[in-house]
């Protein structure tokens, strides 16, 4: 049995840590949840296997990819209004996003479906696997009504 890959451990755990009770608000407020899906392609196709990963949950809906900064914008702009809480979350989703950003490379934001949207934020972390990549991110809900 290889060795476990010290590196690719310690980042799906950072991404557990992040994701601990951490919320997506919408209409709703769903949690953000961690995707971990060991791969072997390389990294050439992992586009084109992220695709076909989230198609393979999403087969009968509209899959959208959008930008990643314009994704997280409105979730991460403070408002007058906001809660102590409501800071909080904000602050952590903006660490969500740091870590992504510099731990996941070919980063894409999905939206899947319409009204209860399905969103995944994922790329590939290579920390040195033997056996290939790992698609990685996270999944959330988003209530559009």
């Amino acid at each position: 049995m290889p060795a476990k890959d010290e590196s690719t451990d310690s980042l799906k755990a950072r991404l557990e840590d992040a994701c601990k009770d951490l919320w997506w608000s919408s209409e709703s407020d769903y949690p953000v949840e961690v995707v971990w899906q060991p791969q072997v392609e390389t990294k050439d196709e992992s586009l084109d296997q992220i695709d076909q990963w989230v198609a393979s949950f999403h087969a009968e809906d509209a899959i959208e990819k959008v930008d990643l900064d314009d994704f997280f914008e409105r979730a991460t702009t403070v408002k007058s209004w906001h809660t102590k809480e409501d800071k909080d979350q904000i602050s952590r989703l903006r660490q969500l996003k740091d870590l992504l950003t510099s731990e996941l490379s070919h980063l894409q934001v999905y939206r899947c479906g319409e009204v209860e949207v399905a969103v995944y934020v994922l790329g590939y972390s290579d920390s040195g696997r033997s056996d290939g990549t790992i698609l990685s991110g996270v999944q959330t809900i988003l209530v559009e009504t």
